[in-house]
């Protein structure tokens, strides 16, 4: 069904075009000008009584007259019909528009932009990209950062992360002027991708490289002291693998849950489990977390007994209610207490909930997975998605 929205817009834009072509043109002209437009006119409208909305589209947008003062009014149509997800339509208003002589070149450069972003929409990304790149070497300087903008979408999404790398570093028209915030992060994670597709293959020196990049362009990124010392640890120096996890409680403790059973494993490597355990003792002062106490519940088990665990668990459980530690305390009781139903009831309905839970969510848009996406795969923003506990 045609959207209301929509005709409205081209009801106004045919009025408008039919206005001012008419204001513009000579008597004789003005004549041919109405005789041409008016059966465009009607037979759209009939089109459209007659719920034939595709058909009332395209004659509606064949009567259009352009011209300076319709020219914004053409490209909110354009726009309009690509968020609609007519993307065919927009890019058809939009190449009609390039196809008229005599455009001011910054508008010439707007309605580019605008076909771009249909090729962007309808997937058509090389065409994108052809058409961006040629547009940013001529554009002003707004047009020319919103190229560049667009030109990054476009290499994240085909993870060509060298690339996008060059783009954002382009973005700054000024030599030594500091790259904004939101840039900043958006290299570090594409140096990251780089970073762990290299720790994946084992190629260690180009991991380093792209770290070392990464931390400058973001100092605090859990992500690259995650990716470092797991490159630490693959090499056996758990020692600087223990020395990068032990930032992350100071760059974004939400991560702990990412964080704690690398910790813990190179502790182990090392055989150091009272070093383990006075570091866990102490973070749990100053980061109150799940997978603290259940970290420290697992040495208790083994110093203490399953009784002594359930008993420290149940001290920080009112403070942490969450899936986990009351899973881990049930575990623990059924382990002493195997007959008792009303404890394997409980359990069961806690393993049930934890396979509906999310364990990790976007903090921009909602976004809930079994995963962890550094990239969340519905808002696409980066480094949202966080453990929920």
């Amino acid at each position: 069904m045609l959207d209301w929205r929509l005709f409205g817009l081209l009801f106004v834009a045919v009025a408008l075009g039919y206005f001012f072509g008419r204001r513009s043109v000579t008597r004789d002209e003005d004549d041919f000008s109405a005789s041409f437009l008016e059966p465009h006119y009607i037979r759209g409208l009939n089109y459209f009584l007659n719920d034939q909305p595709d058909e009332a589209i395209d004659t509606f947008i064949g009567a259009l007259d352009v011209n300076s003062e319709t020219l914004e009014t053409h490209l909110a149509l354009g726009g309009l019909l690509r968020k609609r997800g007519e993307v065919g339509r927009a890019i058809k208003v939009h190449q009609n528009l390039l196809a008229r002589h005599g455009l001011p070149e910054i508008k010439s450069h707007q309605i580019q932009l605008e076909l771009s972003r249909d090729y962007i929409s309808s997937g058509l990304l090389d065409r994108a990209e052809v058409l961006l790149q040629e547009l940013s070497e001529v554009a002003d300087d707004l047009i020319r950062k919103q190229c560049l903008s667009y030109l990054v979408e476009i290499y994240r999404d085909e993870k060509e992360w060298l690339k996008g790398i060059d783009v954002i570093n382009r973005l700054s028209s000024r030599r030594f002027t500091r790259l904004p915030e939101e840039w900043r992060l958006r290299l570090n994670h594409f140096y990251c991708e780089l970073a762990q597709t290299a720790l994946d293959n084992a190629d260690n020196l180009s991991c380093r490289k792209y770290v070392k990049h990464a931390m400058a362009a973001d100092k605090n990124s859990i992500r690259a002291s995650l990716i470092l010392a797991k490159l630490e640890s693959n090499q056996g120096n758990y020692r600087d693998a223990i020395k990068y996890l032990k930032q992350a409680p100071f760059q974004d403790p939400a991560f702990l849950p990412e964080v704690i059973p690398v910790l813990v494993s190179s502790y182990k490597q090392q055989g150091n489990i009272k070093e383990l355990k006075a570091y866990l003792e102490e973070l749990l002062v100053s980061h109150h977390h799940a997978c603290v106490v259940l970290a420290l519940a697992e040495i208790v088990v083994k110093e203490d007994g399953r009784q002594a665990a359930v008993e420290f668990i149940v001290r920080h459980i009112e403070s942490i209610p969450t899936l986990a530690t009351i899973k881990q305390m049930l575990t623990l009781q059924l382990e002493s207490s195997a007959q008792d139903k009303t404890l394997a009831m409980a359990d069961l309905a806690i393993s049930n909930l934890q396979l509906t839970h999310p364990l990790y969510r976007c903090h921009s848009c909602g976004f809930g997975g079994k995963h962890l996406h550094w990239l969340c795969p519905s808002c696409k923003s980066w480094g949202t998605v966080k453990p929920t506990e």
